[in-house]
């Protein structure tokens, strides 16, 4: 049987062009798929992987003194992570007192820090360019201690009292004295590291030294066995200011107010981890510092607790100050020192920074 020949196909003019037209959207169809799926697949990364994101600032934070209970949150804030979250690397040194916390800010060698509030009050009326963004401790647990009472403000004048020149004491002291009508030239200060301040008091060699009743009161209890430590509030001798101010440079407070709302927020948060489990931030306390008695610092921390939770921050909410309080304060420093800069709250205090 003869083979059929082969025949060339040809479609009509019309379904030819439907062919192309149908091929060139097919390739159209899947180039545009590719692509979309390529973009997809790149914001599927971004989401998993994590965009480039800003490397945390590095600030130094310098606490009023030697490493206490008080500073508890703080480290918190470091080991949870709260302060790299809000874009810090923070790194936390302690000091000899406020005054040294002001010239540590003015000098540019701290970014942040906690002082006592009439420190802070007096630098300003000198020309310090500081200024507090929130109150870190609403009472003051500042006071003296002693191995025998002085029950009044007379029994302690011409008394040896041992403060590191920059304590705060050498400040609040004086104004307390000023309120009574006593000369705050009767003060006799034995100018001592806070170091030496419990052997000078346990040698005699000092009859009273500065101290907190949330640190240096449970440990020297705990030191000196056998005796009894007697201490005096300076709160109970009428000296009714806030406690601990944040404090920065003024102009970085100007200059910089997100990154300084940001700093109180993870503070303010810091500290609240801390008050809800205070046997937790001791803990991490003594792990950045072991040197330091988990005891202690438990012991230190719910002092301070006593003194930030008070029925003043329950009404006003926690970092807050209000001006009436600020200018008792101020009022209180320009008498006893009497300094000749009018103050306002406006000078010592930045409010807007701390949370509500």
């Amino acid at each position: 049987m003869r083979a059929r020949p082969e025949h060339d196909i040809h479609l009509h003019p019309a379904t030819e062009r439907r062919e192309t037209f149908r091929e060139g959207c097919i390739r159209f169809t899947r180039s545009h798929v590719m692509r979309r799926t390529g973009l997809v697949l790149l914001l599927i990364a971004a989401n998993v992987f994590g965009a480039p994101q800003k490397a945390p600032k590095p600030v130094v934070f310098v606490t009023n003194y030697v490493f206490l209970g008080r500073h508890a949150p703080f480290f918190v804030g470091l080991e949870k992570g709260f302060y790299r979250d809000a874009g810090f690397d923070i790194r936390i040194l302690p000091s000899t007192g406020s005054g040294f916390v002001i010239s540590a800010l003015e000098g540019g060698q701290a970014d942040y820090g906690i002082a006592e509030a009439a420190p802070v009050v007096q630098a300003v009326a000198k020309g310090a360019k500081v200024k507090a963004f929130g109150v870190f401790m609403d009472k003051s647990t500042s006071g003296l201690a002693s191995l025998e009472p002085y029950p009044t403000l007379q029994s302690v004048a011409d008394q040896p009292v041992a403060a590191a020149l920059t304590d705060s004491a050498r400040v609040i002291l004086p104004i307390i004295f000023g309120l009574e009508g006593l000369d705050p030239a009767t003060l006799d200060w034995v100018a001592a590291d806070p170091s030496v301040y419990f052997p000078l008091l346990l040698q005699g060699r000092a009859r009273l030294i500065t101290a907190s009743i949330d640190s240096d009161v449970p440990t020297l209890r705990y030191r000196a066995r056998g005796k009894t430590i007697y201490f005096s509030a300076f709160a109970d001798w009428g000296y009714d200011v806030y406690g601990y101010f944040l404090v920065a440079r003024a102009d970085h407070i100007d200059a910089a107010p997100d990154e300084v709302r940001a700093f109180a927020k993870a503070t303010a948060k810091s500290v609240r981890y801390a008050i809800d489990h205070p046997e937790e931030a001791a803990r991490i306390l003594v792990a950045h510092n072991p040197t330091l008695d988990p005891e202690l610092m438990l012991a230190h921390w719910r002092q301070s607790i006593v003194a930030i939770e008070t029925a003043y921050v329950a009404e006003h909410g926690y970092g807050h100050a209000t001006p009436d309080r600020l200018q008792r304060s101020i009022d209180l420093v320009t008498k006893a020192f009497g300094l000749e800069k009018a103050l306002t709250p406006d000078d010592i205090f930045a409010d807007g920074f701390m949370p509500r």
